[in-house]
């Protein structure tokens, strides 16, 4: 979600008065608070008399950008108040707005395909706004066909469908939605944007209006808001609903922005993202104390996937591509992380030490997720990118041998009557790129399939997993036909559910794992 920050706007009161007053520390306030929340761009709408419009955003614009190097968005309908910001702004900025109105037409489009600035296009024009989605699309059309006359790109346009509030029509969310999605499927290079509190206009309870519209124009295709990016109740939402309708990939974004405060309840005595700083640079500090890798870091905040910075902060001259590889992958980074390893095997680094180098990162994404600052999603995807940098290894191994013996077997499964697998496939991978040989029986395996299993695989190990009450039963079972088989110091652990130390004791096990860390760190210690 691209985020535009909507409280620098000389309609509201207190933004006139420090507009009129020039009181700067107002305004930079406004803009610093509005990017520690996670704004994308920040509006900026003087609001003034056309006559000292132009004047008012070069000093808004100035104070702005004293504090913040957030992009702007110039937010007029006078050509020479865009102009002035335009040529104030250090970056190319963002203009608000073209509609099909022919003064904005006339004024604002030969801007925005002069500087080929990105652009609000909204759905409305002489006659106003029309009341059906198929009438604000031909406008949408016609203003479209008009930015691309001027050489204007599709990803440059911000196109808003125009949300009225629902107080005085209740078919305006519909509306809305309806036209979102035709916008989607006719120009998907195009971005979708919308003033999103305008639904709840004149409403009681407008944040939780706000939020039940967010979360439904998202999955019409909703990818930009005008908002108050401050307010957490709203950001949660619009972050959740990005999560569960597939954009955001790993659930990073929303992971991060619940470490970093943004949303949900933030974490009281410290910062999340400094304390996995700290510890990340303990650990580096370690291996480079080791003779491992060199921990000369310089720690930034973090930032999202696919940036250069997280929780160990790049070093841009660093020799040490290695240490570069295992933080890449403890932040998330999995572009950084596939590119680094090509790089690496390619310039005849042991790949055996970029094998190493990855599952040390693995271990600090494991002490991370123990402590409660990474999450289910960066652990699977810390395993699938060490997964993918074996893969990416194994053609340079040849002639060296494997990547050394395994540590042991495992045999896993969930046991009869169970079907859930969410937790075991998770242990199941955590132990295969912790160096296991893994055999993965699936779900609602019988106590006759374990046993003939054992027998053929010869596991040191054998992992039950169950999620309901009636899995202790086929547990007990399972462990006893095994044992009884005489198949050797087969050691047994049971997790998934309400496990805990009686129902170990009921069926048996030699150990219970709360999760697939633990379970790692069980078979670690029984392969010594």
């Amino acid at each position: 979600m691209i985020v535009i920050g909507e409280k620098i706007n000389g309609t509201r009161a207190e933004v006139a008065r420090a507009i009129k007053d020039r009181d700067a520390d107002f305004i930079k306030e406004l803009a610093l608070s509005q990017a520690r929340a996670g704004a994308d761009y920040l509006d900026i709408n003087a609001g003034t008399h056309p006559d000292s419009e132009p004047e008012d955003i070069i000093w808004l614009v100035e104070n702005v950008q004293s504090v913040s190097d957030l992009p702007l968005c110039i937010d007029s309908a006078n050509p020479k108040a865009l102009l002035a910001g335009i040529k104030a702004a250090d970056k190319l900025p963002m203009l608000n707005s073209l509609s099909g109105e022919k003064t904005r037409v006339n004024g604002v489009l030969p801007l925005a395909g002069e500087y080929k600035t990105p652009l609000v296009v909204l759905a409305l024009d002489d006659n106003g706004i029309p009341a059906k989605a198929e009438g604000r699309m031909k406008i949408i059309r016609d203003l479209v066909q008009k930015c691309r006359a001027k050489g204007m790109q599709d990803e440059l346009l911000f196109i808003d469908p125009l949300i009225t509030t629902i107080a005085t029509d209740n078919q305006s969310a519909i509306t809305a939605f309806e036209t979102i999605r035709k916008i989607k499927a006719e120009f998907p290079e195009a971005h979708i944007t919308c003033g999103l509190s305008n639904i709840s206009f004149g409403q009681p309870g407008r944040s939780i209006i706000n939020q039940a519209f967010s979360a439904i124009a998202i999955e019409a295709g909703l990818d930009s808001a005008i908002i108050d990016p401050t307010n957490q109740e709203l950001k949660a939402s619009i972050y959740s609903a990005e999560m569960l309708t597939g954009k955001d990939p790993d659930c990073l974004n929303f992971n991060q922005a619940f470490r970093q405060g943004l949303i949900g309840q933030p974490k009281k005595e410290a910062d999340l993202d400094q304390t996995i700083q700290k510890a990340i640079a303990d650990f580096l500090k370690a291996l480079d104390q080791a003779g491992i890798a060199k921990a000369n870091l310089c720690l930034e905040p973090m930032a999202s996937q696919g940036s250069d910075s997280g929780p160990i902060a790049d070093q841009k001259n660093s020799q040490d591509d290695l240490a570069e590889l295992t933080r890449a992958l403890v932040n998330m980074n999995r572009d950084k992380v596939s590119q680094l390893t090509r790089d690496l095997l390619e310039s005849e680094v042991d790949p055996l030490a970029v094998l190493d180098a990855s599952r040390d990162a693995m271990a600090e994404v494991g002490r991370l997720f123990e402590t409660n600052e990474y999450f289910v999603p960066e652990l699977i995807l810390a395993g699938r990118m060490l997964k993918e940098v074996s893969e990416a290894a194994k053609p340079y191994l040849e002639g060296q041998g494997d990547q050394g013996p395994k540590k042991g077997k495992v045999l896993l499964g969930t046991v009869a009557g169970d079907i859930h697998d969410i937790g075991k496939d998770i242990v199941g991978t955590m132990l295969d790129i912790n160096g296991y040989e893994v055999r993965d029986l699936g779900v609602d395996v019988p106590c006759e399939r374990f046993l003939e299993a054992a027998k053929d695989f010869k596991p040191d190990v054998v992992a039950l997993s169950g999620f309901l009450t009636l899995a202790y039963d086929p547990m007990r079972d399972s462990i006893a036909a095994i044992r009884e088989a005489g198949l050797g110091d087969v050691k047994f652990m049971i997790g998934g559910g309400q496990i805990d130390e009686n129902v170990r004791v009921y069926t048996g096990a030699d150990a219970y794992g709360l999760d697939a860390v633990e379970a790692v760190k069980l078979c670690d210690g029984w392969m010594g």
